[in-house]
């Protein structure tokens, strides 16, 4: 089951990359992050069930692909809870990159935003054994208790 949602998520944003290849008529290449339950699909970290990609920093030329693949841009609004330089910490996607280049924060980055927002899945999600047995604890430690890191009002 896990490895259909995860090939389910990855031929979505693929997908998403190739009609935008086809149908923005001009030489730009765009980066979209992928955030939430999405995030720890693609990084390997979990294998539950999401019913969208949560998507932040979409280029507007993408607006009009976004529903097609059941992308949401409403998490903009959590943006305060990643750290304040997470974009230093991206990691590319390993699919896409004719025109979008897909990129997921770190481990560490998800976490810290997961635990700020502290739904119950996103407390499942941190919980779970396979973040927590990747996570570099001293990074993580820094993210939460760094004021330059963390902008967020917990």
């Amino acid at each position: 089951m896990g490895k259909m949602i995860l090939d389910d998520l990855r031929k979505r944003l693929e997908r998403l990359d190739e009609d935008a290849d086809l149908m923005i008529d001009n030489n730009d290449h765009y980066q979209m992050v992928i955030v939430g339950g999405s995030a720890f699909i693609l990084l390997g970290k979990l294998t539950r069930a999401t019913h969208d990609i949560d998507a932040l920093s979409v280029p507007k030329e993408l607006y009009g692909l976004l529903g097609k693949y059941d992308i949401n841009t409403d998490v903009e609004a959590y943006i305060d809870n990643f750290p304040y330089n997470y974009p230093d910490r991206l990691k590319p996607l390993p699919f896409g990159g004719t025109k979008v280049q897909f990129y997921t924060p770190s481990l560490e980055d998800l976490v810290i935003a997961k635990l700020c927002s502290f739904r119950d899945t996103d407390k499942a999600d941190v919980e779970s054994e396979a973040v927590r047995n990747s996570l570099d604890w001293d990074l993580l430690e820094h993210l939460a208790t760094d004021e330059d890191e963390l902008k967020a009002s917990i």
